[in-house]
């Protein structure tokens, strides 16, 4: 008996050496990152998490749209997410062009901003902001100025470029208002939806409000004919306007700028319109 529990000691001694000895399974390595692709609403590329370079600022609102309903950076980069936004590439590009041409060559602390809205969905057609020291000067509040006061309750005493718009793009839409958003649909990389945008409108001013508020914008001839309403400040010009299609912002920072760079705003807002 003695020697069978010895024995068999001895084998589980073995036994347990061996296994001891035996080397571990490989480490599996983590899956490489999926890469999250932004389009514009035409479906053509806007950006990829794989292009090198920083983040422009149309991407960066993206981004922290997507943040703010719970799709954090992490969770896109999980899924492999493909992001359709409502951005416009032809307004976007148009909008930075002239940006380029007519505030960039000024000089002088000019910045400039521009946000374009459709009234019927809230979706932004175009988010362009440059020139500035300020980061993002389509998301810095700036007082309006009394031009853009058009009607008690709407407009605050200071706005974003982007609220602005929005709040043009209600008249727009005869007295109905929705969230502005970037982000029209999410889908991973097997095609399933994972976001989609809603798009509700309620009513916050009645339709007769908003049309005799279009019908006194309209008479402004600076406006020719475009519901539109110019403000100016003693540090920064605005040209807010709509048309039953776009609600379109624009504003010039000028901060140490000439006195004529108050017409800028006007400028920008016609040539992106006729565009």
């Amino acid at each position: 008996m003695r020697r069978s529990l010895v024995a068999l000691l001895l084998v589980a001694g073995v036994v347990g050496y061996v296994v001891w000895q035996r080397p571990a399974p490989p480490v599996q390595p983590p899956a490489p990152p999926k890469p999250v692709v932004l389009r514009y609403a035409d479906g053509s590329k806007l950006w990829s998490s794989t292009d090198g370079g920083p983040r422009s600022e149309v991407v960066k609102r993206v981004l922290a749209e997507l943040a703010a309903n719970s799709m954090p950076f992490d969770s896109l980069v999980r899924d492999g997410a493909v992001v359709y936004t409502t951005i416009d590439a032809k307004a976007q590009t148009r909008a930075a062009a002239i940006l380029g041409r007519l505030v960039a060559p000024r000089g002088g602390g000019l910045g400039g901003a521009v946000t374009a809205i459709d009234p019927a969905s809230c979706g932004v057609v175009a988010y362009l902001s440059g020139f500035s020291h300020v980061p993002d000067l389509a998301a810095e509040p700036k007082e309006p100025g009394p031009g853009l006061v058009v009607a008690q309750d709407v407009v605050k005493t200071r706005m974003t470029p982007l609220e602005v718009s929005a709040t043009f793009a209600t008249f727009a839409a005869g007295g109905l208002q929705c969230e502005p958003h970037l982000v029209a649909e999410v889908t991973g990389a097997d095609g399933a939806r994972r976001y989609l945008a809603a798009g509700e409108a309620k009513p916050v001013l009645g339709k007769e409000l908003a049309d005799q508020v279009t019908a006194r914008l309209q008479a402004n001839p600076v406006c020719k004919g475009v519901a539109c309403a110019p403000s100016s400040h003693p540090t920064h010009a605005w040209m807010a306007g709509y048309t039953p299609r776009l609600a379109v912002a624009v504003l010039v920072e000028q901060a140490g700028a000439a006195a004529d760079d108050a017409d800028l705003p006007g400028v920008i807002f016609q040539e992106f319109l006729a565009g």
